[in-house]
């Protein structure tokens, strides 16, 4: 089953965050250089447009090769994603283009779901002081300032054009940053530059021509709370080719986008040289294996790469794409959903897991499919390892809803009256939900007498 990421019939994602090594650029832009570090011990803080912004939550990730991601997050989905490689004391450009993939980005949590970024192609810019980095404590000081550019978009999520046809941009100031003794975890997971694991295999033709991997890393990059796989192989030739795939994707044939804010399944072919990335426009992947409890992650690929921003005319076919990858694997982390609709067993072949926020709840939904069959499972991601009675229809956030559709595009959705759901297992720290499950699926309007009679459901969800 194909699955496409679009936002109102249209691609709507940003550019992709990336975290390999680069050399640092001079500052473009008008910042202070020593910004004042107004931030109590722990605490990430920052102006946005002059008004306060301080996180509820914050993380910070440090590879062995010294790339740094540190998100602090407010209710909503409001989040500051600060992305740097080769971290150290020092001033750091956060100008996001050419050799530099240092960036500032700024998600709003409204309809518009692409971040504020840092770009240089947009217009963005940005620096980061650190003041400390101490690998006793693993806890890390600093500043930081930018101002980020992404595309506006109308009341239903539609991209504002202008008389040419091309998208309107919008601008944000995130001024006075500051994050002060911020608690790091060493992730040393997949690998840096280097081969990564010797059983790793990459190709595909460019234009025709073989693209021998040289090199292959893997890396496990956590993006504003999604979980990724990140696959870069680069040849001899110094071409350079990407693919980054979401943790819960799962097997099945699936779409790409051609701009992402990083959490988003998007391939890139970059020739080297100093050229410029060209992005899957479009492009598709089939996943034959996806294992997240081994670590194996087996796939064939193809794509149009374009330049995203529609700058360039450069344009390249990237075909016969095949990849087998491994990766650090964590135990019982494969999805797994089961159950019985009137006794008969329903093991769908589909099994997507997504996220969402509903009235400041976060909320997780299952949708599995067999055929024309669907089956739903919606709950928010404040449950506790307990027993809960489902709704109808999700109205506050806080609602549990479980759904069957016995023929997608022809019957309607039969919703959970009544119904009840145990957690059984809520793994927060590795992402992984377990919970048992039956209901009475009925017409919500009464107008229908059918009645489904789901019993014996279990799942296991990884959330991305």
């Amino acid at each position: 089953m194909k699955k496409m990421y679009l936002l109102k019939g249209m691609l709507l994602v940003f550019l992709a965050f990336q975290f390999f090594s680069c050399e640092n650029e001079p500052l473009t832009g008008e910042f202070v250089q020593e910004e004042q570090n107004d931030a109590e011990e722990g605490q990430f803080r920052a102006q946005i447009e002059g008004q306060q912004f301080i996180a509820n939550t914050v993380s910070a990730t440090l590879t062995t090769d010294n790339d740094l991601v540190i998100t602090g997050t407010k209710p909503g989905g409001e989040s500051i994603v600060l992305t740097l490689a080769n971290a150290a004391v020092g001033s750091f450009n956060l100008t996001l283009g050419g050799t530099n993939e240092n960036s500032g980005s700024y998600f709003d949590g409204s309809v518009n779901v692409l971040p504020y970024i840092s770009a240089d192609a947009l217009g963005g810019y940005g620096l980061m002081n650190i003041t400390e980095l101490d690998a006793s404590t693993n806890t890390i000081t600093g500043t930081f300032s930018f101002v980020g550019f992404r595309i506006k978009v109308d009341g239903d999520g539609n991209p504002i054009l202008d008389g040419n046809g091309d998208p309107i941009l919008e601008n944000i100031e995130i001024s006075n940053g500051a994050f002060n003794g911020i608690e790091y975890v060493i992730d040393d997971t997949g690998g840096g530059g280097g081969t990564g694991n010797p059983n790793d295999e990459f190709f595909a033709k460019v234009d025709g021509v073989d693209f021998i991997a040289d090199t292959i890393s893997v890396t496990e990059p956590m993006v504003s709370e999604v979980h990724m796989i990140k696959i870069e192989a680069k040849s001899q030739l110094g071409e350079m080719m990407r693919i980054d795939v979401p943790r819960s994707l799962g097997v099945g044939t699936f779409d790409m986008v051609n701009i992402s804010d990083g959490t988003k399944l998007i391939a890139l072919y970059n020739a080297g040289g100093g050229a410029e990335n060209l992005t899957s426009n479009p492009g598709t992947i089939t996943i034959s294996e996806f294992d997240l409890e081994a670590g194996i992650l087996k796939a064939s690929f193809s794509f149009t790469g374009t330049d995203p921003l529609n700058q360039l005319p450069d344009v390249v076919d990237v075909t016969e794409g095949s990849f087998t990858v491994y990766f650090e694997g964590v135990p019982g982390a494969n999805n797994m959903f089961t159950a019985n609709v009137d006794g008969t067993d329903y093991t769908p072949d589909n099994i997507e897991i997504t996220t969402s926020v509903v009235n400041q709840y976060p909320r997780i939904t299952i949708t599995t499919t067999i055929g024309d069959k669907k089956m739903e499972l919606t709950f928010p991601a404040t449950v506790t390892e307990d027993t809960f009675e489902m709704g109808t229809e999700v109205i506050d956030g806080d609602e549990i809803v479980a759904t069957y559709t016995p023929l997608v595009g022809t019957s309607i959705t039969y919703v959970s009256n009544p119904g009840t759901i145990t957690i059984t297992n809520y793994d927060i720290a590795n992402g992984i939900i377990e919970g048992i499950f039956n209901f009475t699926a009925i017409d919500a309007t009464g107008q229908d007498p059918t009645v489904y009679q789901i019993t014996g459901g279990s799942f296991l969800a990884v959330l991305p």
